[in-house]
């Protein structure tokens, strides 16, 4: 795993705020993986994993050291080496998420306690141009 971007937020980057990644992958075979994380510990809140060789985006979370039921979808906006954007947002029940300004899914929170989600995680073979954080209002 090569690890492209980290960041942290001690007071908790959930619910309300919005990640938005912009960049490319590097190859048609190319996976790369957006994971917000919780402390302490290595849970996984939420992972997001699109996969260029199977067309498919899976999403799950990594709690009580194990990962839980893989969810899917078929749903793949994404083109290997051309640029995209992909935005995360969280409310108080879900992860939304963005591709293109498209709404492509959502995953409900598994992880209750929010505030613990603190740092974001991007993973992979990715070429990243921008990341950013911002606070939204919850709606």
């Amino acid at each position: 795993m090569a690890l492209r971007f980290e960041a942290s937020c001690p007071e908790g980057i959930c619910p309300g705020w919005s990640v938005t990644v912009k960049g490319e992958t590097t190859s048609s075979t190319s996976m790369f993986e957006i994971n917000f994380l919780c402390d302490p510990g290595d849970r996984i809140a939420f992972h997001l994993n699109p996969r260029f060789a199977d067309s498919k985006i899976f999403c799950n979370s990594f709690l009580a050291s194990h990962w839980g039921k893989e969810e899917v979808t078929d749903t793949f906006p994404l083109a290997a080496k051309e640029p995209f954007q992909i935005e995360i947002y969280s409310d108080q029940d879900y992860f939304h998420v963005f591709i293109d300004e498209n709404k492509i899914l959502q995953f409900k929170h598994r992880q209750k306690q929010l505030s613990s989600i603190t740092k974001l995680q991007i993973l992979n073979d990715i070429t990243i141009s921008a990341v950013e954080i911002t606070k939204r209002a919850l709606y």
